[in-house]
């Protein structure tokens, strides 16, 4: 998602850099007209604002907390934003770090997927001190539509968690659903535009359907391995506060299994077929 972001940037920005551990990213986001070529203590030394868009927790804490990394090589003054999802505890940590250089840091993770990225539609969930967030929605507007500030360093990162428990879940109900119709054989099409219709209607079940399961095509816009180290951050969040959320707690375990069966790597929608699979129905 970072690059369609970055090209976004370019658009509105004179001078944007764009810094990939994949080089073809970095060659495609300098035809768009992006600028590359400084490493990463380049860019801290000499960026008025860095944003970060990872996959993994540790990826973020490499990022900032390496000795060329952010926080180690950032001047005063850097805004230093992170759109990854990661757990409250990591977003506070750098947030406390980060203090103590005089760079601003907010947690600001993102939902809406590569389509939401490439239309600027994304929304976007900001964590951090209230004025920093003023100072930098301009930027954020250029990538995102429904932009919310929600509180002190961590609350962007526990909304998106909250968020992806949702999706799981949802997620889990559109593959049981669908696996149940094509059980009763019911007409794939027709259940869709039924349901897409009635209280069972939901954003999850509209793109699981359309561009993944109607397709029978997984390639991954969001892959399965991401949704379940959201799931497991979830979990996490929820033991540390003592709560027991059985669904939530399930569909992680189920996505857990899936990931060990061959799934990993599909789109999230491929947990119809994992689902069918374990009824022993034909895939």
């Amino acid at each position: 998602m970072g690059l369609p972001m970055a090209k976004n940037l370019v658009k509105v920005y004179d001078t944007v850099y764009g810094l990939n551990r994949s080089k073809g990213k970095e060659e495609l986001f300098a035809q768009a007209g992006g600028k590359v070529g400084l490493s990463l203590p380049e860019l801290a030394q000499t960026a008025d604002v860095i944003m970060t868009c990872l996959p993994l927790p540790e990826d973020v804490h490499n990022v900032y907390f390496a000795d060329d990394g952010i926080l180690a090589n950032g001047h005063p003054g850097l805004v230093a934003i992170d759109f990854s999802t990661v757990s409250p505890d990591l977003s506070q940590n750098i947030y406390a770090a980060a203090s103590e250089k005089n760079i601003d840091f907010l947690d600001a993770p993102i939902s809406g997927g590569p389509p939401g990225a490439e239309a600027g539609t994304l929304s976007i969930m900001v964590g951090g001190k209230e004025e920093v967030f003023a100072k930098v929605k301009p930027v954020l507007e250029v990538m995102g539509k429904n932009i919310y500030y929600v509180g002190p360093s961590g609350s962007g990162s526990a909304v998106k968690l909250i968020n992806q428990l949702m999706v799981g879940i949802h997620t889990q109900a559109v593959s049981e659903a669908l696996v149940l119709a094509k059980a009763l054989g019911l007409p794939f099409d027709k259940v869709f535009d039924i349901l897409n219709n009635s209280f069972a209607q939901s954003r999850i079940f509209e793109r699981h359907y359309t561009q993944f399961i109607a397709k029978d095509n997984y390639e991954p816009g969001f892959a399965l391995e991401l949704l379940h180290k959201d799931t497991n951050l979830v979990q996490e969040l929820a033991e540390k506060k003592n709560l027991n959320l059985p669904v939530g707690q399930q569909v992680n375990e189920l996505l857990r299994e899936a990931k060990s069966s061959g799934y990993a790597t599909e789109d999230m929608s491929s947990m119809y077929k994992f689902i069918q699979g374990k009824n022993n129905q034909s895939l």
